[in-house]
């Protein structure tokens, strides 16, 4: 432990703020060290925290100001024997305070804190009234050799001054009063009787063995802490790595999406130019067929043939531009969706920029954190150890309680592992929403009766049907029996684009001609279930529409504006045009679970009532509810809070766990309408379309409904009946 002065680098002694040697040094609780007049504007200018020029750390402003600090003792006599060095390296000239005169000095005598000459050196140490000022004569010869330790430099320094009576030369501590340095007599008699009193050897061991205990545990914790800025930046280099993957996981997705959209259409171009092709055929067939007709006819008759040529062109004609027109909305309606897509890829990379940039910020953050660290810690173990090397009794006891508390925090700080840099290195964003999901687009009809042919009633049929429409087939077709009844749920592009429908008596699905078939829906009217359009949306407005989730149902309609309540009772008024049907069809009439899944995602709204028909968490086969809101932060899943009836409470499920069975639940009170003929014991209790209110629920599938003809309750499927509108 004996270290010498010379190991010790001379700035270390420097104060950080004016960069010269200390004056006065005022000891802060993180053991750096300043200037009395350097740090005094830093204390004065705070409020009731003073924060460290050099690491930051805060600590609490003395009621005293400035000099509530520590005076640092020790590095006081340090930057004395400095000074003292310099001058011995320079051969200043100085006046010996034995015989006045000005002569090249040979000692400094620390008791009477002054140069002596060589010959009054060796008066002076055998001198009667000097001799004990013999320990506390420093030899310039020594100086120069470099072998002075802090050691030898401590057993130099004379004992202070009692604090009460600065004659005396204090000789015990007062331990309640901080370690103070004080006479036998104040100990004893006066302002310090009855406070703890202790001999400073024995004070000074065990403050050193209190540090020991504390610089043991800090070098314990030396790897962690040098090791610390290594892991920042491993983190770092993860992070960096992770943007480039997500943001090329990112443009994989794009690129297959956009690959779709060219995909769909070349289909869209190819089916043109086939349907063009057809008409074309049709067009010569039927031409040829009538000049044929024509040549076998009496010349009397050509100008009837000539009009029916006429009219055969007309037709085609009208077709053709038909079918220009469809292919002209195909390909704005797939520049939209292109443009959609590449919006997304936007978004999805500034959002990967921004939590990059932030994790980023936050990586310089915990750096300059760590070099604060690290700059604590070695200026903790630099100045324990120089006071250590001392080995002065009094400088143990004033420094190495403070240094003992301050060790605390450091240790705690050193042992910070700060597991949050591994999240930090992770970006997040959601996948690319697919281009394509099924979605209802009704349209008003006009009857079969209003057309003069089969021919211009298909025309119409073509041009008008849409998904959701309901469909009667006028002519058995395929399996499909005369007067069945069906649900469009898709078109055949390869077949004419003819309707798939989903038929009741049937019990699946199957396509038909446009020819075979007839539209008995009439599109949005009273009792539809409808939301608004997104491009409708206004979210300033003070009305349920404004959110693109809520469903309602329409209360009136003239066929141009229609009036529409929400689940909250709020009504909105409007355009026709800027409403768009919902279709809430069972999972039956889908073909495998993907395809009503979609359905769910697309068709979902607040306050619908669903059926939970696959185990999801708290949720079981069968629970009924309500929706409460919906969260689509989850990647490729829309996560859905309901309010389940049964067991009670709130919680979140999937959409492809779950299926739609309306508007609302149906709850007591409801008048409903039977939607089959229902029957007990031989006897019709309901017929189809009879009315009647339901008197009690029993449980998510039954509940009861009264009976008029028996004068009580019966009970029934949930199935088998429908809100009355």
């Amino acid at each position: 432990m004996a270290a010498q002065l010379v190991e010790l680098e001379e700035n270390f002694f420097n104060c950080p703020i004016c960069l010269d040697s200390f004056k006065d040094p005022k000891l802060l609780p993180c053991l750096h060290r300043y200037c009395r007049g350097c740090v005094k504007p830093e204390v004065d200018k705070s409020d009731d925290k003073v924060k460290c020029p050099l690491c930051k750390q805060e600590c609490d402003k003395p009621t005293d100001g400035v000099d509530g600090f520590k005076t640092d003792f020790h590095t006081r006599n340090v930057v004395e024997y400095i000074q003292l060095k310099k001058s011995v390296a320079a051969e200043e000239v100085r006046k010996c305070i034995g015989c006045s005169n000005e002569l090249q000095v040979a000692a400094f005598c620390f008791k009477c804190r002054g140069f002596i000459c060589r010959k009054c050196h060796e008066i002076h140490e055998n001198s009667g009234m000097t001799r004990d000022h013999k320990e506390h004569i420093l030899a310039l010869k020594d100086v120069k050799d470099k072998h002075l330790t802090l050691e030898k430099l401590g057993s130099l320094k004379e004992a202070p001054s009692c604090s009460e009576h600065p004659e005396k030369l204090a000789e015990i501590c007062c331990v309640d009063c901080d370690n103070l340095p004080i006479c036998v007599v104040c100990g004893q008699y006066e302002n310090h009787k009855g406070h703890t009193i202790r001999g400073v050897r024995e004070l000074a061991a065990e403050e050193r063995k209190k540090i020991e205990h504390s610089m043991k545990a800090l070098r314990e914790q030396d790897g962690n802490v040098r090791g610390f800025p290594a892991k920042l930046a491993e983190a770092r280099k993860s992070l960096e790595v992770n943007i480039t993957e997500t943001k090329a996981r990112i443009r994989s997705q794009y690129n297959k999406e956009v690959g779709k959209l060219n995909e769909k259409e070349r289909e869209s171009v190819g089916l043109l130019a086939k349907h063009k092709a057809e008409i074309d055929r049709k067009e010569r067939e039927v031409v040829a067929d009538l000049n044929r007709q024509r040549e076998r006819e009496l010349k009397t008759v050509n100008d009837k043939y000539d009009k029916c040529v006429s009219e055969a062109k007309a037709k085609a004609a009208d077709e053709r531009g038909g079918k220009d027109t469809a292919a002209s909305k195909t390909k704005d309606m797939l520049t939209k969706k292109r443009s959609y897509l590449e919006n997304e890829l936007s978004d999805s990379f500034s959002s990967v920029d921004h939590q990059g940039n932030t994790n980023m910020k936050t990586f310089g953050e915990l750096s300059d954190q760590s070099t604060h660290r690290i700059q604590r810690y070695d200026n903790f173990v630099a100045v324990v150890t120089s006071v250590l090397a001392s080995r002065d009794h009094w400088t143990d006891v004033s420094c190495l309680p403070d240094m003992n508390v301050s060790s605390k925090q450091l240790i705690e700080d050193a042992k910070k592992e700060f597991p949050e840099i591994a999240a930090l290195s992770k970006v997040t964003t959601k996948a690319i929403t697919p281009v394509f999901a099924p979605k209802a687009n009704p349209s008003p009809i006009i009857n079969r009766d209003d057309f003069k042919s089969d021919a211009d009633y298909e025309k119409y049929v073509k041009e008008h049907l849409r998904i959701g429409m309901t469909l009667r087939c006028r002519k058995a077709n395929q399996g499909v029996q005369e007067g069945d009844t069906g649900k469009v749920i898709e078109f055949d592009w390869w077949n004419n684009l003819n309707p798939i429908c989903q038929w009741q008596r049937l019990g699946g699905t199957l396509v038909v001609s446009y020819s075979d078939v007839e539209i008995v829906d009439q599109g949005i009217r009273v009792g539809s279930k409808v939301r608004l359009q997104r491009s409708a949306v206004n979210p300033s407005r003070d009305q349920e529409g404004g959110n693109p989730r809520s469903v309602g149902r329409v209360t009136a309609t003239d066929g141009k504006n229609c009036t529409v309540v929400f689940p909250t009772k709020k009504q909105w008024k409007g355009l026709l045009s800027d409403v768009e049907q919902v279709l809430l069809l069972r999972r039956s009439a889908f073909q495998d679970d993907g395809s009503y899944s979609a359905y769910v995602r697309d068709t979902i709204g607040d306050g619908m009532a669903v059926r939970c028909y696959k185990h999801d968490g708290m949720a079981r086969v069968g629970y009924t509810g309500r929706v409460i809101r919906m969260d689509d932060s989850d990647l490729g899943q829309l996560r859905i809070e309901v309010g389940w009836q049964r067991p009670g409470g709130t919680h979140w499920a999937k959409h492809s766990n779950i299926e739609i069975l309306g508007l609302r639940l149906l709850s007591v009170g409801d008048t409903v309408r039977a939607k089959e003929d229902i029957t007990a014991y031989g006897a019709t209790l309901l017929a189809k379309g009879d009315t009647t209110k339901i008197t009690g629920i029993v449980d998510s599938r039954w509940c009861n409904v009264h009976f008029a003809g028996r004068g009580r309750s019966w009970t029934v499927l949930f199935s088998q009946i429908e809100l009355s509108s």
